[in-house]
């Protein structure tokens, strides 16, 4: 199996600790005011630009829900985002 690593900077490193936390693979899943709820409020901007490139690049996915869009982190990066979290967060 090949391994693509995953490059995160720390506010990467912040949101998909946070989902992986909560253990938002999927079914479970987490709404945008929760997730961005937090976080220092001069630095929302930034870190919703976070959110929007990891989106981007597949590492976290949105689902639909009744209540409005909500976060997971994608199951094919799940190891990868591990291995990228354990550079911030060595006790995972």
């Amino acid at each position: 199996m090949f391994v693509v690593s995953v490059n995160i900077d720390e506010k990467h490193a912040h949101i998909l600790y946070k989902l992986w936390r909560n253990t938002c693979f999927g079914k479970g899943h987490m709404l945008p005011e929760n997730l961005l709820t937090g976080f220092p409020k001069n630095e929302k901007k930034e870190y919703k630009e976070a959110l929007n490139e990891l989106i981007k690049r597949g590492i976290v996915c949105i689902k639909p829900t009744v209540k409005g869009n909500a976060y997971y982190i994608n199951l094919q990066f799940r190891e990868q985002v591990k291995h990228a979290l354990l550079e911030y967060y060595d006790f995972l």
